[in-house]
């Protein structure tokens, strides 16, 4: 179809017969903020897949925001050329869509939460499109432009591709939780399916107040942490990461001016170090008012695509990568996001993105090249931007007291649950080498309890670690997840080290609601345990607790049955609410009291 635009009717056509999920959908994911906003069943789709398209796919745009909808989904990287008198040229038509936004009713849901966790990781094995001999022709190109004057930095992409079975939502939530950042989501609107986790935002607008937040300057994590703690502190100082920030927040600084008012724009962050489990990445943030209304092709063709991932001087840079790399990068270095009703938007820059065709994986990666650049650091800046999407390797452990009166306290149960845990992991195992780990552990007189965490996993077998334990303040606040534990979601009857539902939750409702502890329901709406203890609620001096299976076999919890002290019944929420009295504990801190602060889950 060569349609002047592509504005689907899911109502009265039939291209809703070729999408790979049965309903169009966009998920974006605030991981930081615990907002998640989940868009289905769009009432249209405007497309646009050739530059005569783009008039209308943007006159779209506009009429369905002012109508009160709400729009989201994707552009392309290669919308840039379109957008850029300059560069149209450029363009070579490789049956992508420049952009793919979804037209929704109503107002976003919060998103399923078998999109946000799974308890089994898919293996994903990706390989690089480029050997580190073709990245060195091409990166050696770069330095002879570098060196001409003609640019300043050019941003350097390759893929990656492998294959996977696994569903657009099984991979985001397998690997969501590597990459803990505010911009990542999925973009299911037909066609490849996108499966971002993004970091970084491209813009943010709030009424006149647009926010850019460009990154540049990445370094990978250490293992030890003094030594992590030190390559910070290195990276502040780094004349190379801050002098690839500082041009990308100039060149997106001039960007934002042409559409700003007049000495707006300000610049309140400079290198700002963000942590993420497998690098330490420098940003920026650039902030300025909107000089008039208007419109969203006015916004995006002053701006897109972000020179973050472009380089500078961005047309020139533009011009060199689409000479060097040789294919389009479509979605990846695009822009994923959404726009609300009031003309407020939010939209990423599409870095550590997937893009999904059937079983067919692709993933791109790149970096900043500037002069002083050595090829094969590049390189390896690369392929550790994709670490993320490796399995965790899961491995078992158990958290228990050591006191200076008793000593470890509970060990014996302690250890044959370990012990069960190394049989059903098909761990070799003994008691004696449990007792010498621990023998091991020197507390040189402390008078202080302490927190031993004792542990296994396959690269680096039996360990064992203890810190200082504080105490919580009691009673700990609760709140209710709204999302069931399942077994999909979480293994429960052993303490693994995969725990991304329990932490994901609990931080995502400590930053809504200000909690100490997360409780969770099963899908029969029946209470079954928090992230860290076990439930109790008492009733006539009797405490009632979750029966098994379906939560962890807590230590204390089966040493207060043992001695009669509990007993197992099923709790309702209802039956929660009412409770003379809430406690929560572990083997570790022993029974502490609760309160809920909250009886809707969240």
């Amino acid at each position: 179809m060569k349609a002047l635009c592509q504005v689907l009717d899911f109502r009265a056509f039939p291209y809703a017969m070729t999408f790979d999920s049965q309903t169009p959908y966009v998920l974006l994911d605030d991981q930081i903020t615990g907002v998640t906003r989940f868009f289905s069943d769009p009432i249209d789709i405007i497309q646009a897949n050739h530059p005569d398209e783009l008039d209308a796919a943007f006159q779209a745009i506009d009429k369905y925001q002012k109508a009160g909808h709400y729009l989201a989904g994707f552009l392309s990287y290669e919308l840039g050329y379109i957008l850029e008198p300059s560069l149209r040229s450029l363009w070579q038509d490789e049956n992508m869509p420049l952009l793919t936004l979804g037209v929704f009713g109503g107002s976003p849901s919060e998103a399923p939460g078998d999109y946000l966790y799974t308890a089994h990781p898919p293996d994903l094995a990706l390989s690089p499109l480029w050997s580190l001999e073709e990245y060195t022709q091409h990166f050696d190109k770069i330095q002879k432009y570098l060196k001409d004057g003609d640019v300043y930095q050019v941003n350097l992409t390759f893929p990656m591709a492998g294959k996977s079975k696994a569903s657009a939502p099984d991979l985001y939530a397998a690997f969501r939780r590597s990459q803990p950042g505010r911009y990542g989501g999925i973009v299911s609107l037909g066609g490849a399916e996108i499966i971002s986790f993004s970091p970084e935002l491209f813009f943010e607008k709030n009424d006149q107040l647009m926010r850019m937040r460009p990154m540049k300057g990445t370094r990978p994590r250490l293992v030890d942490a003094t030594s992590d703690l030190a390559l910070l502190q290195e990276m502040r100082a780094e004349p190379k990461s801050q002098a690839e920030n500082l041009m990308i927040v100039d060149l997106l600084r001039n960007d934002l001016s042409r559409l700003c008012e007049p000495g707006s724009v300000t610049v309140p962050e400079l290198f700002t170090l963000e942590t993420y489990p497998t690098l330490h990445q420098m940003t920026s943030q650039i902030e300025g008012l909107l000089a008039e209304v208007k419109n969203w092709r006015e916004i995006f063709t002053g701006l897109f695509p972000c020179g973050s991932i472009t380089g500078a001087p961005k047309i020139r840079a533009m011009e060199i990568i689409q000479e060097l790399e040789g294919k389009a990068r479509g979605p990846y270095c695009g822009s994923i996001g959404y726009i609300s009703p009031n003309g407020d938007a939010c939209f990423n820059v599409s870095i550590r993105t997937l893009q999904k065709s059937g079983n067919k994986i692709q993933y791109g990666v790149g970096s900043g090249i500037v002069l002083d650049s050595k090829a094969t650091d590049e390189y390896q800046e690369c392929l550790l931007k994709a670490r993320i999407l490796t399995p965790p390797q899961n491995g078992f452990f158990e958290t228990f007291r050591w006191d200076p009166v008793s000593g470890y306290c509970r060990l014996e149960e302690h250890r044959k649950r370990f012990l069960k845990a190394a049989e059903a992991f098909h761990v070799q195992l003994s008691s004696a080498e449990i007792d010498r780990v621990l023998e091991s552990q020197d507390f040189e007189g402390s008078q202080t309890p302490h927190r031993v965490r004792l542990s296994y996993n396959h690269s680096s077998g039996i360990n064992v670690v203890a810190a200082p334990l504080h105490d919580l303040i009691q009673p700990l606040k609760l709140s209710l997840s709204q999302y069931a534990l399942t077994p999909q979601r979480q293994v429960t009857n052993h303490k693994i080290d995969s725990r991304n539902f329990y932490d994901g939750e609990r931080k995502r409702l400590q930053t809504l609601t200000g909690c100490d502890e997360v409780l969770f329901l099963d899908k029969e709406n029946k209470l079954r345990e928090g992230s860290f203890t076990s439930l109790f609620i008492q009733e006539n001096d009797k405490l009632i607790t979750p029966p098994l299976p379906g939560v962890l076999p807590g230590i204390l919890r089966a040493e207060l049955i043992t001695q009669g002290k509990a007993i197992e019944e099923t709790i309702s929420l209802a039956r929660l609410i009412s409770s003379q009295q809430l406690f929560v504990g572990n083997s570790l801190r022993g029974l502490m009291s609760a309160k809920l602060i909250n009886d809707v889950p969240r």
